[in-house]
């Protein structure tokens, strides 16, 4: 208690650095209706020194200035400047009128420039931070869900604090095509995609960069969707930016902000499993056997989730300095019994002035630790979920809750299971195991630290010119283990070598860093000339990323059930030992311009040339690669006469070519060695010919508008964008030099449209109502592929293809065989055949809606938001495998109806008569071997994304500025989904695993409960 007592008050006193003398006080309201204006920029004019108001629009503003003037800004309201004197000790009372438009509003950019919102020639869109703590995430990207027009996300079937997989305007790489992530204008590396690819899974999704970010630090996110708005970041941006800004201290009083949550989660969208059936045989796997009435296994085995977040935040200063420091916490138990996730993260942050405002610093330090156990992998081997969901009918599941058994033969416990027991001979299957055996012998952990530190020096040369240094570090380190234990499935489990080794267990372990370091040097300038405005900025760049580790998968242990790397066993070579490295380096300079006339034209140039380490020995490694965006946008409202109803009115058009290098070591292969194992170079260029930069070039044509008052407003977006010189990896031709190439090939084109629509429905007094729509709607198509692919390139292990004349997302795999006439061939006994394989669908929505609507009465406020993805397709193959082994309520339902019925003919010709049997039917479209177009399903689906209903309390302590209490709920129900799981949730978040279940975490409902409160 006397360390914390010590610790908060040196930071009191930091905070405070430096004596108030004077403090000015005052309420700022609406002109026309009285009401207080929460959020108001209050700031001393000429200095950093500022404030906000509270939700009653009062400000308590501390400074050692005399006479003074306070610049009053709020969005949506003209800006005012009230003079104060010396000895006025008055309180203010400050009436803003609402503005005929939203021209001075000012949004964050690219290299965190902030600009006047009507002088872009590129869509952006911002969401405000109480926006994404409304409904607490530990990943605070899984709240832009709905928010922002033109981005998808779609989770990893991982739990708490997985990974995101954020895609704006299309996919168009076969790389990455994840957007630029940019803290406070300086980037950071986030992880790449990471989870199971292909049935068997047990690659565990290690979660990326965002979810250690605490979303009570982040003030804003703006979202730069298009190249033309990231082009000044280069190849890092080519895929759009999500721009975070964080909060910082403020002149005044210190502030002291907390936040406590708990979210309860229940798994809801279950698969629809049958107890009526029981098990066909005594040995057999599946339950096609006679009715009767079984006990459920599932209902019983999921926990209750439970999530605490919890953040305090300290922040005050003097006009000189000002503060900011943050604790946040997060524990989760997750609803997979065993898993749990514990982070901590720590924030500080320094704003400073010297020299009478001259030079200004700008610097912080992000800290997190992340502590995972069993965290839920996908897939047959290492999934409990495949086991609980095909468990015989008919079988006693309790029995099999205390999972082991003492072996006499081997002195020790192994695995017990209805078709795994050593002693008596049961070697069991790899579609299962018992899952209480999967979660307590074969655990896995997971630790990550990670470090974002941050600084700026800014000198203002003159009142219209600055130059500004700036640097970044971000740090990782990640260890990640999984003790698989004696007895476990043979076909996952520790190798035996016959009359010496038994099975003794398996050790795989990984250990990595990685280590980004960015710094830049700019020159900006904002100066007027007359009726001209010109904003500039020149600079050069430099990103290099190391990355380091090494993965030890160890199968043969001395004793038993001892993880350590001591006990390997020393007679036999490591199963498999690989240490990694990569080196990547970009150099770069670039500028941009705009230019406007009269605030009513604006011209947006930018121009960059980047110098990539792995171009090295390419023609391109003198020249580089030079890319450039142009953009025009014109006020309407400014130039022209409009009809009364329109309060402003914006015309848009921009054009980018956004380049990206290629892999590391691709232009110039090495040598691999791995468990002692020298393996010399097989890779090379396709034909000798050089690789090249990846180019992107994007068209853009937008409308923005606000209407009757300002209450409706609209943002459309028209886009097309062609990517070329796609980087290729594939096996070379028979007979080749090299058995891998590389090459640049393809075209991808994406085009599409991006409405944001928002209304103030109801603005009355105290009860007002915002509701808002984003809608998005992409097309994919692959224009161009190299000859030497042929017509299809397999991306990832989940029958994701990339196909002349297809989509990115396209699905390929065994269809059914059909007559000329497309009917099913079955043979003699109602068996559905396999035909040729083909495309079966694509995973990306045709469409994308959001809707948010926010009502407040009062001291309450309701927020909601409805989204839903309209067309595409998902694979289910835990669903297939349920219906082959019987298990599922589909198959039940086609017993009781006597059969499936689908029309059919013999391979003669012969029309089948009546319904297919259902085991043959089935059983032939059934599991990762089956008819996978069997397997498809439509992935439409409409949810309540997000309700909150919060409550102001009517606290008159003095100390406390305000408080509130909130419930809320996440994925309450959906209005419809035709697919047997959550078709957002996917196996893995890398580009060619999207839209595919195999054994996934289901879905959760979460309900919960937040208290704020601001001293």
């Amino acid at each position: 208690m006397k360390k914390v007592l010590l610790c908060l008050m040196f930071f009191s006193q930091w905070l405070l650095l430096g004596a108030q003398t004077r403090s000015i006080i005052g309420k700022v309201s609406d002109q026309t209706d009285g009401q207080p204006l929460p959020g108001v920029s209050i700031k001393v004019k000429g200095t950093n020194i500022g404030t906000s108001t509270d939700e009653e629009g009062r400000f308590n503003l501390q400074t050692s200035l005399n006479n003074l003037s306070l610049e009053v800004s709020f969005l949506g309201y003209e800006s005012q400047t009230v003079t104060v004197a010396a000895n006025n000790n008055t309180p203010l009372n400050i009436r803003l009128v609402a503005s005929d438009n939203k021209l001075n509003e000012v949004v964050v950019t690219a290299l965190g420039i902030e600009r006047k919102a009507k002088s872009l020639t590129y869509s952006t869109q911002t969401v405000k931070g109480d926006e994404l703590t409304r409904v607490k995430d530990v990943n605070p990207m899984n709240n832009l869900t709905g928010r922002i027009s033109g981005l998808q996300i779609n989770r990893s079937s991982s739990g708490m604090g997985g990974s995101v997989n954020i895609v704006l305007r299309g996919m168009k790489s076969n790389r990455s095509n994840q957007p630029l992530y940019v803290v406070d204008g300086l980037p950071i590396t986030n992880t790449s995609g990471s989870g199971s690819e292909g049935p068997f899974g047990g690659g565990t999704d290690k979660g990326d960069i965002l979810s250690t970010l605490n979303a009570d630090d982040i003030a804003s996110i703006n979202v730069l969707k298009g190249a033309s708005a990231s082009a000044l970041y280069g190849s890092q941006g080519a895929n759009g930016a999500i721009m975070i800004t964080t909060k910082k201290g403020a002149a005044g009083r210190m502030r002291l902000d907390i936040s406590s949550g708990v979210t309860i989660d229940k798994p809801f969208y279950l698969p629809k499993l049958q107890y009526k059936y029981g098990q066909s045989t005594p040995d057999s796997e599946e339950s096609w056997g006679e009715a009767g009435s079984f006990s459920d296994p599932v209902k019983d085995f999921f926990d209750t989730g439970t999530t605490f977040i919890n953040s305090v935040s300290f922040s005050g200063g003097t006009e000189k300095m000002q503060n900011y420091f943050s604790y946040g916490n997060t524990t989760n138990k997750g609803v997979l019994p065993t898993n749990t996730f514990d982070q901590h993260t720590v924030s500080l942050r320094n704003t400073s002035n010297f020299f009478d405002n001259k030079l200004s610093f700008d610097g912080s330090l992000m800290y997190s630790y992340q502590k995972i156990h069993n965290r839920p992998a996908s897939g047959l081997y290492f999934s409990p979920l495949s086991g609980l969901y095909m468990f015989p009918r008919g079988q006693d599941f309790e029995k099999y809750k205390t999972f082991e058994y003492f072996s006499s033969s081997r002195n020790l416990y192994l695995q017990d299971w209805w078709n795994i027991n050593a002693d008596a001979g049961l070697t069991g299957t790899h579609h299962q195991q018992n899952p209480f055996w999967v979660l307590h012998r074969n655990p896995t952990d997971q630790n990550r630290n990670n470090i974002i530190g941050q600084a700026q020096l800014r000198y203002n040369i003159t009142d219209w010119l600055n130059v500004t240094a700036r640097g970044t570090l971000n740090k990782r380190w990640d260890k990640w283990q999984r003790r698989t234990y004696a007895g476990t499935q043979g076909v996952i489990s520790g190798e035996t070598i016959a009359g010496v080794l038994n099975d003794n267990g398996r050790y795989q372990r990984e250990e990595g860093e990685s280590t980004a370091l960015y710094g830049d040097l700019l020159v900006n300038g904002n100066k007027q000339f007359d009726d001209w405005n010109l904003t500039f900025t020149a600079g050069t760049s430099i990103n290099d990323v190391r990355e380091s580790g090494w993965i030890l998968d160890q199968r043969r242990l001395a004793i038993a059930n001892v993880f350590l790397l001591s006990n390997i066993y020393r007679n036999s070579p490591i199963t498999s030992l690989t240490e990694t490295a990569n080196k990547r380096q970009v150099q770069s300079l670039f500028g941009s311009a705009n230019i406007g006339y009269k605030e009513k034209v604006y011209v947006d140039l930018t121009a960059r040339n980047d110098w990539s380490s792995t171009l090295a020995f390419t023609p391109n490694k003198s020249k580089g690669y030079f890319y450039w965006s142009a953009g025009l946008t014109t006020i309407l409202s400014e130039l022209m006469t409009l009809p009364a109803f329109i309060n402003y009115s914006k015309l848009r058009f921009s054009y980018a070519q956004v380049g990206n290098d290629v892999a590391a070591f691709s232009t110039f292969p090495v040598n691999t060695l791995a468990t002692g194992t020298l393996t010399a170079n097989v890779s090379g260029p396709y034909k000798g010919l050089p690789l090249k930069p990846e180019i992107s070039r994007s068209f853009e044509l937008g409308y923005e508008g606000r209407f009757f008052n300002d209450r409706v407003n609209i943002d459309l977006a028209l886009y097309k964008t062609n990517t070329k010189n796609q980087y290729f990896s594939y096996d070379g031709p028979v007979g080749a030099v090299y058995t891998t190439v590389f090459l640049n090939a393809g075209n991808v084109e994406n085009k599409g449209i991006e409405l944001a629509l928002g209304v103030d429905a109801i603005k009355t007094g105290r009860f007002t109502w915002n509701t808002g729509v984003n809608f998005t709607a992409n097309r994919n198509k692959i224009l161009e592929l190299a000859p030497g692919l042929g017509e299809r390139y397999s991306i990832g292990g989940n029958f994701n293809v990339l196909r002349l004349g297809g989509s990115f997302g396209d699905f390929w795999g065994r269809t059914f065989l059909r007559d000329a006439n497309g009917t099913l061939i079955v043979d003699e006994n109602g068996r559905p055949q396999g035909g040729p394989d083909g495309y079966l669908g694509n995973n990306n929505p045709k469409s994308i809606i959001g809707w948010n609507n926010t009502v407040s009465y009062g001291d309450f406020s309701l927020s909601l938001t409805i989204d839903g993805r309209f067309g595409g397709q998902v694979i289910s193959i835990t669903q297939g495998y349920l219906n082959s082994f019987g298990v599922s309520q589909e198959s039940a339902d086609a017993r009781d109806r006597g059969g499936v019925d689908v029309p059919a003919v013999q391979a003669d010709g012969t029309p089948w008569q009546g319904l297919l049997p259902a085991q043959a039917y089935y059983g032939a479209i059934g599991n990762r071997d089956g008819i996978i177009e069997g397997q498809i399903y439509d992935a439409t689906n409409i949810r309540l994304r997000e309700l909150s209903i919060s409550y102001k309390l009517p606290i008159k302590w003095r100390a406390v500025q305000q408080a509130s209490l909130s419930l809320s709920g996440r994925n309450l129900f959906f209005f419809k989904n035709d697919a047997p799981y959550d078709p957002e949730l996917n196996t893995t978040t890398g580009v060619g695993g999207q839209g595919y279940d195999i054994f996934g975490l289901p879905t959760t409902r979460s309900f919960g409960l937040t208290l704020k409160a601001s001293f």
